[in-house]
């Protein structure tokens, strides 16, 4: 019934359809299993398969004024110049807010890029008149930032992620631009004890040696949350920066050690991509970041909207006319939402996948980034170049259950929610 798994003298036996987990007599679990198989089995598909869009991505504008070599944009789209201007903006947010609000919730607007802050103006209006109808985020490279934009984002409580690939000024720079690593270490003074804060790092072979001392780094500027993500394959042009997986697990474990280490001496600070793998263990249906399932959180739990106002899966997918689902000047959001388009990626799952169908821990990694794959394969059934990295670490997640670290990377509140325990 079980897949077996040794870690740390602990015998795992797990299955992977449902994540059900345990360490012990087999019979036992297996009794316990078959009390809960029904239920768990309802949670799995719901997480996997439920289409409750919970938020939009929207590119307020083609520009960047970086040259970053790994962009998963084409270049004929960051060629086209286009700024949204504040009517076309408030258009989409209107829209946004009413579906919601029709949801009976309060859902997000993330302003990603290309670089959003080169049409920072009319975001900054936006996000004052509509601040009490959604929840805003901002991801930027932070070369646009200033400290009374950091003001304003704290005032109106955004989530900002903030890029920084490198705590060596030189390879940084190569990756992110000239001046970029100066700036960045202005910005997190600015955002010092900022919860909204986070720092987004893109592991490629030129920094996957110096993810550790990227954590170190960050901790020192009272950051508590990174995302360590691998560069993705989307353009071919990115490629050769790609590291070698098994190379990359151990590095990016080292960098979970660290974190781990840091936050027991009372410098807590999240690898986040880490944790939700964790939660991926421990407890499926908590998870946040919808990239390590599938079918991936594209078209289902949210979408992304390009600078023309068509509507992709997800951002991966910006320039792939193949997944234009709408556009959200003209297209209702349920049309959108369920056009065949994105049906290709909604419906694309890892039990499809060969390779992945006897992996113990498909519903762990879910054979990410279905964009990556269909630069490869339009079918995009084919597992994950990253393959080996996800399952080392998925195996270290078991490792840190096994010695009782969990408390140090979720944190102990939301594990008592999650287990209905009473605190230490």
């Amino acid at each position: 019934m079980f897949d077996k798994i040794t870690v740390n003298g602990a015998e795992f036996q797990i299955d992977p359809q449902t994540n059900f987990w345990g360490i012990g007599d087999s019979a036992k679990l297996e009794q316990l299993y078959s009390q809960m198989h029904k239920k768990l089995t309802a949670e799995m598909h719901e997480l996997r398969h439920s289409t409750d869009l919970i938020l939009f991505y929207v590119n307020p504008t083609d520009m960047c004024n970086a040259n970053c070599p790994y962009c998963y944009l084409p270049k004929e789209v960051k060629s086209r110049g286009k700024n949204m201007t504040y009517q076309e903006l408030r258009a989409i947010v209107e829209k946004a807010a009413k579906f919601f609000k029709n949801q009976n919730k309060k859902g997000s607007v993330i302003f990603h890029g290309t670089e959003p802050l080169l049409n920072k103006e009319n975001l900054f209006q936006i996000i004052e008149e509509y601040s009490k109808d959604l929840f805003f985020g901002l991801q930027t490279n932070g070369l646009a930032l200033t400290e009374e934009d950091a003001q304003f984002i704290k005032k109106y409580q955004v989530n900002i992620g903030i890029s920084l690939d490198s705590p060596i000024e030189e390879i940084n720079d190569f990756l992110r631009g000239e001046g970029h690593y100066k700036q960045i270490m202005k910005a997190l003074e600015w955002f010092r004890g900022y919860r909204g804060l986070n720092v987004v790092t893109t592991i490629t072979t030129y920094n996957v040696g110096q993810l550790k001392d990227m954590v170190r780094l960050l901790q020192s500027k009272d950051v508590t949350l990174c995302l360590m993500n691998p560069v993705r394959g989307t353009q071919k042009s990115a490629h050769p920066l790609r590291p070698d997986p098994e190379v990359a697990a151990a590095a990016f474990i080292g960098a979970t050690e660290e974190a781990i280490r840091l936050t027991k001496e009372g410098k807590r600070i999240v690898v986040a991509d880490f944790a939700n793998i964790l939660l991926g263990v421990i407890a499926p249906s908590a998870r946040v970041m919808m990239c390590d399932i599938s079918p991936c959180g594209g078209g289902r739990r949210y979408f992304a909207v390009a600078a023309n106002g068509n509507a992709y899966p997800c951002g991966e997918f910006i320039g792939m006319e193949d997944f234009v689902g709408g556009n959200i000047f003209k297209d209702s959001v349920e049309t959108i939402a369920a056009s065949n388009n994105f049906l290709k990626v909604t419906k694309r799952t890892v039990d499809d996948i060969p390779e992945c169908q006897a992996c113990t821990f498909r519903n762990m990694c879910g054979s990410p980034c279905p964009a990556e794959m269909y630069s490869v394969d339009p079918k995009m059934l084919q597992k994950s170049y990253y393959c080996e990295f996800y399952k080392q670490l998925a195996m270290h997640a078991l490792k840190v259950i096994a010695r009782g670290d969990v408390e140090h990377v979720v944190k102990k509140p939301a594990l008592t929610e999650l287990y209905n325990l009473q605190a230490p």
